[in-house]
């Protein structure tokens, strides 16, 4: 696998995990952060994130980098397809 995350089937993955989150909302953080930021930044994405589209629930954003980091740690694993 190269280095880049397939932004579509992380979205694929983290609505079938939260089927309650929006679509819209998942695509906006997705394509705003292009990479999953690492846990100890997740207060600035929030921010970021928030502030950009302020539509957007801190909550929703909070999950849906959580699921997108469980997306790519599953993602570089030998067996996962």
């Amino acid at each position: 696998m190269d280095d880049e995350l397939d932004l579509g089937e992380a979205a694929a993955f983290i609505l079938g995990e939260r089927p309650g989150l929006h679509e819209d909302d998942v695509w906006t953080v997705l394509n705003e952060l292009q990479d999953p930021p690492v846990r100890n930044a997740d207060g600035m994405a929030v921010d970021l994130i928030t502030r950009l589209h302020p539509g957007i629930h801190p909550r929703d954003v909070r999950t849906i980098l959580g699921e997108w980091r469980e997306y790519a740690r599953l993602a570089v694993e030998d067996d996962w397809d």
